[in-house]
């Protein structure tokens, strides 16, 4: 049974609560300082709780309503002593899909409008397929593999004018990592145990079919067509500066600007939540330099942004971009913008290194081989034409004879790459080498074979990969 203690103890006074639990073990309740009679009223209570929970019966009218009506953290206590559920289970016996889907939503006020238009359209397909009375923990890891199928065949209703119900295997990927985070929040908090959505595939792999390389000479055709300075500016900041369109473009500022320096300071609202704050220092490209130039020059003084005629959020970008392309005699390709700024992206990477490229453009190196780089055309062509040169230098005939003199050092050898041993005495023990065997391999598993100039490599004893 449960006793009752008054405490008096460094200036905190009050009722204490002392019971054995089901498992003989001694429990304590702090109580607080409330009357003899409501700490009396609490006692019986839990006397109750503790006689039904040997029973594994449910409790009596009175005791549910008194334990209906208790806050949340008393309530938690008892939870934690095995009296009753804790507030997070109570609430998940009858958490429907669209109550928890409405309340994580509403409570994102941390996350970006376009973060949050994510959030609502992998909502609309979660209760479109399970409907929103759908208790939240009678989802099945089952059920979310048939939502995933669904999904691919039938979820799309953009595009219903055209009759086509499929989606695009990257946004079912993006919609399914979405339901993965409602359902982690959830577990989190103790609504479920386990997220059913946990092993269903959601990286984004990158859509080669809607990229499309725009050469320099298609956005040239475009900028006569174009109604104004402003447009003309975005075309070359996107193209030619590989600026994201809009949010990087309209938040463009003269200050940062620095056309002496050849510099300027772009501000991502996209990636702000980095570590860098989404600040990045980019080149002012020779190929955009003219257009940046004449925008300055036909600025009128006091003028703070670069882009000043189009930056509400209700303009339509892309339907003007489609009619100046119309009127440029120029085929439109998929991802207006995206592809601009990807384009010049293949380009910079084709010049410059990945990493300086990707911090120039604002994106980690994998997300740029990802979803950027493309393989061109003119590449190609290049490096099948009948004098490209493919190799770091011309190879040595394999009838020479290359001989290492172990007295006098030779310097390393300059067409060595790929990790090998430079070609200088000492380099390697001679421990290690045998002239019966070119290639020797000792209790390190490797071995160490010589190319046909001169240079020697490491190689593992599976083949000729490099260790």
């Amino acid at each position: 049974m449960a006793s009752l203690r008054y405490e008096d103890d460094r200036g905190r006074s009050g009722w204490r609560l002392q019971f054995r639990d089901e498992d003989k073990r001694n429990r304590s309740v702090w109580l607080g300082d409330t009357s003899e009679a409501e700490a009396q009223r609490v006692k019986q209570h839990v006397e109750h709780l503790l006689d039904r929970t040997k029973k594994q019966q449910p409790p009596e009218m009175v005791t549910a309503d008194w334990l209906g009506g208790l806050e949340d953290d008393f309530r938690n206590k008892l939870a934690r002593c095995g009296l009753c559920e804790s507030v997070e289970k109570r609430t998940a016996r009858v958490l429907t899909l669209g109550d928890w889907l409405t309340e994580y939503i509403g409570e994102r006020k941390d996350v970006k409008a376009p973060t949050v238009e994510s959030y609502e359209k992998a909502q609309a397909n979660l209760l479109t397929y399970f409907g929103p009375t759908r208790l939240l923990r009678d989802i099945s890891a089952a059920d979310a593999a048939k939502w995933r199928i669904w999904l691919k065949t039938e979820g799309n209703r953009r595009d219903t004018k055209k009759k086509r119900k499929s989606m695009a295997d990257d946004t079912v990927r993006r919609r399914t990592g979405t339901a993965k985070q409602f359902f982690k929040e959830a577990i989190a908090r103790g609504y479920i145990k386990s997220n059913p959505f946990a092993k269903l595939p959601s990286t984004t792999r990158g859509n080669a079919k809607r990229q499309s390389f725009v050469p320099v000479e298609a956005i040239e055709l475009c900028m006569p067509h174009c109604s104004c300075l402003d447009w003309r500016t975005i075309l070359a900041l996107a193209r030619l500066g590989g600026l994201r369109c809009p949010s990087e473009l309209v938040v463009l500022r003269w200050t940062d600007v620095d056309l002496p320096g050849g510099k300027m300071i772009i501000h991502a609202p996209k990636t702000e939540h980095h570590d860098n704050g989404g600040v990045r220092v980019c080149p002012i490209f020779p190929e955009l330099r003219p257009y940046l130039e004449a925008a300055w020059d036909a600025a009128p003084e006091g003028t703070e942004f670069v882009i000043n005629r189009y930056r509400r959020a209700d303009q339509n970008l892309r339907e003007t971009f489609l009619k100046i392309l119309k009127r440029a005699g120029v085929a439109p390709w998929p991802r207006l913008f995206q592809n601009l700024r990807a384009s010049r992206e293949t380009e910079l990477m084709a010049r410059y290194p990945a990493k300086d490229v990707s911090a120039w453009l604002g994106n980690s190196v994998p997300v740029a081989m990802r979803h950027y780089a493309m393989a061109t055309d003119e590449s190609f062509l290049a490096a099948a034409a009948h004098d490209a040169q493919t190799v770091s230098r011309k190879p040595v005939a394999v009838d020479d004879q290359v001989e290492i003199d172990a007295e006098e050092p030779e310097q390393a050898d300059g067409g060595c790459i790929g990790g090998c041993i430079p070609r200088v005495s000492g380099a390697i023990g001679h421990s290690y080498l045998d002239e019966e065997s070119p290639a020797f391999t000792g209790k390190t598993g490797l071995s160490i074979v010589q190319d046909s100039l001169g240079n020697y490599y490491l190689m593992g004893v599976e083949g000729l990969e490099p260790p």
